[in-house]
């Protein structure tokens, strides 16, 4: 299918490819044998499956360490490699008990070529039959890849985690030119400002501003352009008590509502100032938290709290802290929309927000960063049985979610998870981020989450 994404299987002959192309289909599309350089074009097929966030194009090339090279075998690699420099995602096949020089080859082509060292690359270490190949991986971090994962594709071992990285390196959707660069929703009680500050940031009266509760019944958009990025800005209805009655019109808007925060990127939850945080608002942060969406609270009406001093809004934050402890690692911003106070330091936040979001931490990266860890060696001596971490990697972006496989999810109860999340969270830069660990036993199909 035209325009959609495309994902690549590239390695040396008889690593496993078109077991692979097969085992991602479902289907014996791709002839395989033992043989090597039985297959010689590029084999493509649509994906669309509910294991898959996006459908996609699959792509099978042929083994590129062709011997003997002829005009035919020129031409082969040369379709090949112009397949793989327009791939959104390069699965390179490398078997486990048989590292070969091409496959040093391929590795810094990846790296060095112009285009290729551009792209999301995951290695595959096929082939691997026991649990105990599973997490010795050291000697193929040597090698300088970012992406590792154990697989066997002819039993199928690892492939619950291979679809969670194919989703976690492809789109959310297929993204035309036009398309904002981040979309935001406004939510919060009614009558906390939500009109006033869509209206602010597009510069003129685009939604009913009045101080009757609930004038917003469905959700308003509209773009506008801040320091060069299309943003869209989506005011919400204010969440009321979820009614029960499904004939009735906050019912309706409520559920819009929801539909609204999961289209947002970013997530800015109103409080009104002179009212505080509710025990309501704490609700709907919940809300947005539950769906692990970047969030910024933001205390509107800060113009009209009287006899403000110079420590006001610290004190106004310990307070909001107090009441909700988990405010204290989400960015805090106070502001007035109606005096334009703040908003746009408030639109900054924002973006930086959504870019720390979009990151994406290599395998090796997080890796790297559990083996040199110094907080381990606490977390072991303060158990009688200490918990272990074998492997870690990101699984996707929002929610912001680590993988850990581990030696027994029991051992790790929740201030345990705690320490790890924080410390990530200051190694990688992700302060503000709503980051998630889930935790997968080595042993056995059993998890759990954070």
């Amino acid at each position: 299918m035209k325009g959609l994404p495309v994902v690549t299987i590239v390695g040396r002959q008889n690593v496993g490819k078109s077991t692979l192309f097969n085992a991602i289909l479902r289907a014996q599309s791709a002839i395989t044998e033992n043989t090597a350089g039985v297959t010689r074009d590029v084999l493509q097929k649509t994906v669309e499956r509910s294991e898959f966030k996006i459908s996609f194009t699959l792509s099978d090339t042929p083994g590129l360490d062709i011997e003997n090279i002829d005009e035919i075998s020129k031409e082969i690699i040369e379709i090949a490699f112009e397949h793989l420099r327009n791939s959104d995602l390069i699965l390179h096949v490398i078997d486990h008990k048989d590292l070969r020089k091409y496959d040093h080859k391929l590795i810094d082509l990846f790296k060095k070529d112009e285009i290729l060292k551009d792209k999301n690359v995951l290695t595959l270490i096929n082939k691997v039959d026991t649990e105990q190949d599973e997490y010795d991986l050291e000697p193929f971090y040597k090698l300088g890849l970012n992406e590792l994962l154990p697989i066997s594709a002819l039993g199928r071992r690892n492939f619950d985690l291979l679809y969670q990285k194919i989703n976690f390196f492809l789109p959310d959707k297929i993204k035309m030119p036009e398309d904002p660069y981040c979309k935001i929703a406004i939510i919060g009680k009614p009558n906390s400002g939500k009109s006033s500050l869509l209206n602010t940031f597009l510069g003129y009266k685009r939604a009913v501003v009045s101080d009757v509760p609930g004038t917003t019944r469905d959700s308003v958009s509209d773009q506008f352009y801040f320091q060069n990025h299309k943003l869209e800005i989506i005011d919400t209805a204010g969440i009321r008590r979820k009614s029960k009655t499904g004939e009735s019109l906050e019912f309706y808007s409520y559920k819009r509502t929801l539909h609204s925060l999961g289209e947002a990127d970013v997530v800015v939850l109103l409080v009104d100032a002179m009212k505080g945080l509710g025990e309501f608002d704490k609700k709907i942060f919940g809300e947005i938290q539950e769906l692990g969406k970047p969030m910024i609270v933001a205390v509107n009406k800060w113009d009209l709290v009287p006899e403000k001093e110079s420590n006001s809004w610290k004190h106004y934050k310990d307070r909001m802290e107090a009441k909700l402890s988990i405010l204290k690692e989400r960015p805090l911003i106070s502001l007035s929309a109606k005096e334009k106070l703040r908003t746009h330091k408030l639109l900054e936040s924002v973006i930086a927000l959504y870019e720390k979001s979009q990151k994406k931490l290599t395998t090796r990266a997080l890796n790297d960063w559990l083996s040199k860890w110094g907080g381990k060696n606490k977390v072991q001596k303060a158990s009688n049985r200490p918990p272990k971490v074998y492997y870690a990697t990101q699984v996707s972006q929002i929610p912001f979610k680590i993988l850990f496989f581990v030696n027994d999810t029991k051992l790790f109860p929740s201030n345990i998870l705690s320490f790890y999340r924080k410390s990530i969270v200051a190694e990688f830069g992700l302060d503000g981020l709503a980051v998630e660990i889930e935790l997968r036993n080595r042993n056995e199909g059993k998890e759990g989450k954070e």
